[in-house]
C-alpha cells in the first residue's frame, strides 16, 4: 500500500505518475501495464485537482495505490463539493468530439476494468478503479470437508510444500463458507483445493456429492479457482503419520483434519508439478 497527498494543483500531477510507475515496478508490473494504470491515475487526479477541488491549493488530493492477490487499486479522493460523473458529456458523442471534457473518465473506464464513483459524506468525491493482474504463483488453501469440522492446510507461495493449518470448527454450512473465505483472504490465496472423498472403485459417493455442492458454493463467493482433488486414504495416512511422531490418540483427534487437508494438498502439489 502506498499514498500519495498533493495539493489541488496541476503542476503536481506528474508527481502522481512518478509514485504509480515506482509502485507498479515494485509489484512487478510490466511497463505496458503499468503505464494503463498510471495513466488512469493521473487522469483521476486531474479530475479532482480541476473539478472536485476547483485547482484550490489548500484542498488536497490523496492517491492511494493497494496491491491484492489479483490486482491493482488505485483510490483517488478530493476535498471539494464533489462532481456527478453521470453529468459528464460522453467524448465518443458526434457533438462531442472537439470537446476536450469527459475525455478523462472515459480513459479511466477504457483502460481499468472496474471504475466506481461515490459522493463521500464528509465531502468530495471517491474514486475507485481497479486492474486485473495475472501475478502467478500464489498460496494454495486446501479444505479437508466434514459436516462438523473441516480441516485447512496451506501451501508455500512458491506452491511446493503443504503445511497443517487448523481447522474449523462450524456446522453451519454458511458458517463453514465465511471462515473459508476469511481464511483465503488473510493468506492471499490464489487457488483452493477441496479433498473429494472417492470411493475405493474411484465412484462418487454421497459424501462426495456434499463436497461437490460445497466447492460449488464457494465458486459462487470467490473470483479464484476452486478444484476438487481426490482424497482416498488421506486420513489414513494422516494418522500413520501422526502415530509416527507419538502423538496420543487424543492428541492425534485435535490435528488430523489439519494434517489429513495437507496430505490432500501435497498430493496436489506434487501432481502438478510433474505437468
Amino acid at each position: 500500500m502506498l499514498e500519495v497527498s498533493i495539493p489541488g494543483s496541476i503542476e503536481y500531477l506528474p508527481l502522481v505518475d512518478t509514485v504509480c510507475q515506482a509502485f507498479c515496478r515494485w509489484a512487478g508490473i510490466d511497463s505496458e501495464v503499468a503505464d494503463q494504470i498510471a495513466m488512469a491515475a493521473v487522469e483521476g487526479a486531474t479530475n479532482a485537482v480541476v473539478h472536485g477541488n476547483k485547482c484550490q491549493r489548500s484542498k488536497k488530493v490523496r492517491v492511494l495505490f493497494e496491491k491484492t492477490r489479483d490486482r491493482i487499486m488505485v483510490s483517488v479522493a478530493d476535498e471539494g463539493e464533489g462532481f456527478d460523473p453521470d453529468r459528464v458529456p460522453d467524448p465518443t458523442e458526434a457533438d462531442n468530439l472537439m470537446k476536450e471534457s469527459g475525455r478523462g473518465i472515459f480513459i479511466m473506464k477504457q483502460v481499468m476494468d472496474r471504475v466506481e464513483f461515490e459522493q463521500r459524506e464528509t465531502g468530495g468525491t471517491l474514486v475507485r478503479m481497479a486492474k486485473q493482474i495475472d501475478f502467478g504463483g500464489g498460496r494454495i488453501l486446501c479444505v479437508d470437508y466434514g459436516h462438523k469440522r473441516l480441516g485447512l492446510a496451506l501451501s508455500d507461495e512458491m506452491g511446493v510444500t503443504a503445511q497443517p493449518l487448523g481447522k474449523i470448527e462450524e456446522e453451519a454450512e454458511e458458517d463453514q463458507l465465511k471462515a473459508v473465505e476469511k481464511a483465503a483472504a488473510e493468506n492471499e490465496v490464489s487457488e483452493i483445493v477441496v479433498g473429494l472423498p472417492l470411493t475405493m472403485k474411484g465412484h462418487v459417493s454421497r459424501s462426495a456429492s456434499r463436497v461437490i455442492a460445497f466447492a460449488r458454493e464457494l465458486k459462487k463467493r470467490l473470483c479464484i479457482p476452486i478444484v476438487t482433488w481426490d482424497e482416498r486414504l488421506s486420513t489414513r495416512e494422516s494418522e500413520q503419520l501422526l502415530i509416527e511422531a507419538g502423538l496420543t490418540r487424543s492428541k492425534r483427534k485435535g490435528v488430523v483434519d489439519s494434517v489429513a487437508a495437507a496430505v490432500i494438498l501435497q498430493s496436489y502439489l506434487d501432481a502438478r508439478s510433474k505437468k
